[in-house]
């Protein structure tokens, strides 16, 4: 029997219903919907386009931990962005690789600049459990310190508001820090 995870897309096993909510939500308002829907992150939107995502972790580490008060708390002001993501056609060990690499358990799934879906660790491990070997190397290789081919970062798509121009792209490259869209890049 050939490995299914070669011939299996992120479209195979992605979510489509996805939960967003407006930058302006606050942190008290996504975590009551993170916990009435019994899920563990909140794509953050403006005019169906994914600015960010906020995680079970950025409420703890951005809100809770620094004191902040969730109720007048913005979501963009803990959201993590610009946002990584793949798009319907990704092999799902390419949708691991960028997951690893990344250091994130879900990412979001794009298609022409729109929201799609998005996948989540849990559902490539239920998936496909092979490509634990993926990850797991991934991370020896990161604990190990052995530099990556910068290939492998071509392969990480961002996407969110240019931090020079402000316009919206899914093809965000970090430049100095900078996520800079096609235009401003130098």
């Amino acid at each position: 029997m050939s490995d299914p995870s070669h011939s299996m897309f992120v479209r195979d096993i992605m979510s489509v219903n996805v939960v967003t909510m407006s930058p302006d939500a606050t942190v008290f308002d996504v975590a009551t919907s993170m916990n009435k829907m019994d899920i563990g992150s909140v794509i953050i939107t403006d005019q169906d386009r994914p600015l960010g995502i906020i995680t079970e972790s950025d409420i703890v580490r951005r809100v809770i931990a620094d004191e902040k008060d969730p109720k007048s708390t913005a979501a963009r002001d803990i959201m993590s962005s610009p946002i990584i993501h793949v798009e319907p056609g990704t092999a799902l060990t390419e949708a691991m690789r960028v997951m690893a690499r990344s250091s994130i358990r879900r990412v979001a799934v794009l298609k022409n600049d729109s929201l799609a879906g998005i996948i989540t660790s849990r559902d490539l491990l239920r998936w496909s459990p092979e490509l634990i070997d993926i990850l797991v190397e991934s991370l020896r290789l990161r604990s190990e310190g052995v530099k990556q081919d910068d290939d492998d970062d071509e392969a990480i798509a961002y996407g969110g508001e240019c931090d020079s121009c402000g316009e919206y792209s899914t093809e965000l490259v970090d430049e100095d820090g900078e996520y800079l869209c096609v235009n401003c890049r130098s």
